[in-house]
C-alpha cells in the first residue's frame, strides 16, 4: 500500500496543496520556510494518530485544517479545529468506514514509518530493541546469563589460581607417615622410665648405706676386741648382727646385679623428631586437600566454559537462521553491528542503507517512508535511496532544500509550484 494521491489543506504553513506522486522515491523541494515540511508533517498527522500531531497543527490564518490520504484501498482523513478538536475517519473505496480507524492504522503502520532515518540516530539500546523486534530474536536472557556464567568462573579461576600458588609453594614429604607421631604416648613411655631408673638408683644408693654400716661395724668390732674380755659377750652379738647384715648384703648385691637399666634415650630422640615428622603429616594432608580443592575449582571453571558454549552456539544457530534487513547486520546483547563492526562505527553511507532498509523492514504493509533531512544527502546516497525504494516497491517521501531537477514537487508560498 502507497499514497495514490496526498490533499492537505491549512496544515502548518500550507494553504491548499493536492500531490499525485509517481515512482518510488517522492522528492518534494522548496526553500525555507515555505512549507515542504509541512507536506511530510501533513502525512504523519493523517496516518501517525495523536502522538505524531504537533501542538499546533493549522495555519495561523486558518480556523480548521484537513488532510487526505488515499492509499489504494483505503482513504484517511483527519481534520483539525483551532480549538483541539478534530476527526478521523477510514473508509474503504466502497465508502464503509471502520468503527476504529486509529486501531486500523496503527496496525499498517511500523514504529520506523515516518524517519527511517531515527535508526542511525538512535541510543544503542533502542537501535537494539528495534532490531530484535524485526527479527523477532532476544537475547537479553541469554546475555544475562552468559554474564553471569562468566561472572562465577571468574571468581572460580581466581579461587583456583590462588590455590595453584599456594599448591606450587608447598612440599609434599614421602619420607613422612601417614599419621602424626603421639608426643604424649611417648611422654608416658619416657616417665615410665625414670620412674623404673629411679628405683634402680634407689636401690644401688642401699647398697652404699650398707656399705657404710659395715664400716661402722668393723669399727665397732675393733673397739670390742680391745675390750673383748669386757665385751665378749657383746661381741658374739655384734658378730651376729654383722653376718645378718653381710647376708643383706650379698642379698643386695644380687638383686642389683639382677638389674637392667631403662632405655631413656630412645623415646628422648623420638620426642625430639616427633615434631618434625608431624609437621610433615600436616603439610601432606594439606597438600592433599588443596590438590583436591584444585581439581574440583578446575571442573567447575570447566562445565561453565562448556555452558558458555552452549551459549554462545544457541545464540549463532537463531542468528543464522533469522532473516534481517540487510546482509551483514547482526546483533547481541552488546548492541548491533553491520559488517561484524558496531554499528556506530559504520559509515555515512552504510548507516543510511541500513536505516532505511529497517523502515522498509517494519512496514510490510503501508511501504510508506518520510524522510525529513534530505538537504543533508549526497547524489550516491539518493540515488541509493531511490534504488532501495524501487526494489521493494516502497514510496519514500524526501524533503529537500531547493528546487534541483530530483524534485518531483515544489512547494512555494504553502502552494504547488505551477
Amino acid at each position: 500500500m502507497k499514497i495514490l494521491k496526498l490533499e492537505s489543506e491549512n496544515v502548518k504553513r500550507l494553504k491548499a496543496v493536492e500531490i499525485t506522486p509517481e515512482g518510488n522515491l517522492v522528492v518534494i523541494g522548496g526553500n525555507n520556510g515555505n512549507g515542504k515540511t509541512s507536506v511530510i508533517d501533513s502525512i504523519a498527522y493523517a496516518l501517525g494518530g495523536k502522538s505524531a500531531v504537533c501542538s499546533q497543527p493549522i495555519n495561523n490564518q486558518a480556523e480548521k485544517a484537513k488532510v487526505v490520504c488515499d492509499i489504494g484501498d483505503l482513504i484517511v482523513t483527519r481534520t483539525f479545529t483551532k480549538t483541539g478538536g478534530g476527526t478521523l475517519k477510514v473508509s474503504t473505496k466502497d465508502g464503509a468506514d471502520y468503527s476504529s480507524p486509529q486501531k486500523m492504522l496503527d496496525s499498517l503502520v511500523g514504529r520506523l514509518s515516518f524517519d527511517p532515518l531515527e535508526f542511525a540516530t538512535m541510543r544503542p539500546a533502542d537501535q537494539l530493541d528495534t532490531l530484535s523486534t524485526v527479527t523477532g530474536l532476544d537475547f537479553s536472557d541469554s546475555g544475562a546469563e552468559k554474564k553471569r556464567l562468566y561472572d562465577e568462573r571468574t571468581i572460580i579461576n581466581r579461587e583456583g589460581k590462588s590455590l595453584r600458588a599456594k599448591f606450587d609453594s608447598m612440599t609434599k614429604y614421602d619420607d613422612a607417615p601417614e599419621k602424626e607421631v603421639s608426643v604424649s604416648d611417648l611422654m608416658i613411655q619416657m616417665r615410665k622410665a625414670q620412674e623404673t631408673n629411679q628405683e634402680n638408683e634407689r636401690k644401688r644408693q642401699n647398697i652404699k648405706h650398707i656399705e657404710n654400716q659395715i664400716e661402722v661395724q668393723k669399727e665397732n668390732i675393733a673397739d670390742t676386741e680391745a675390750k673383748i674380755k669386757q665385751l665378749q659377750e657383746q661381741l658374739k652379738a655384734e658378730k651376729g648382727e654383722l653376718q645378718g647384715w653381710e647376708n643383706r648384703k650379698m642379698e643386695a648385691v644380687k638383686e642389683v646385679a639382677a638389674l637392667e637399666d631403662a632405655d631413656e634415650e630412645t623415646p628422648r630422640q623420638q620426642i625430639s623428631e616427633a615434631e618434625e615428622i608431624n609437621r610433615k603429616v600436616r603439610a601432606n594432608a594439606e597438600y592433599a586437600e588443596i590438590q583436591k580443592a584444585l581439581s574440583e575449582k578446575r571442573k567447575e571453571s570447566d562445565s561453565l566454559t562448556e555452558q558458555i558454549k552452549k551459549l554462545d552456539s544457541s545464540k549463532a544457530e537463531q542468528l543464522a537462521a533469522a532473516k534481517f534487513p540487510v546482509d551483514g547486520l547482526s546483533f547481541d546483547e552488546n548492541g548491533v553491528f553491520y559488517n561484524e563492526l558496531p554499528f556506530d562505527q559504520a559509515s555515512d553511507a552504510e548507516r543510511l542503507r541500513v536505516s532505511v532498509a529497517m523502515g522498509l523492514a517494519m512496514n510490510p504493509k503501508l511501504k510508506i517512508l518520510l524522510v525529513r533531512n534530505g538537504s543533508l544527502l549526497d547524489e550516491n546516497n539518493l540515488k541509493m535511496i531511490a534504488d532501495m525504494a524501487a526494489e521493494n516497491d516502497a514510496q519514500i517521501w524526501l524533503e529537500r532544500v531547493g528546487k534541483g531537477k530530483e524534485c518531483a514537487v515544489v512547494i512555494e508560498d504553502g502552494e504547488v509550484e505551477k
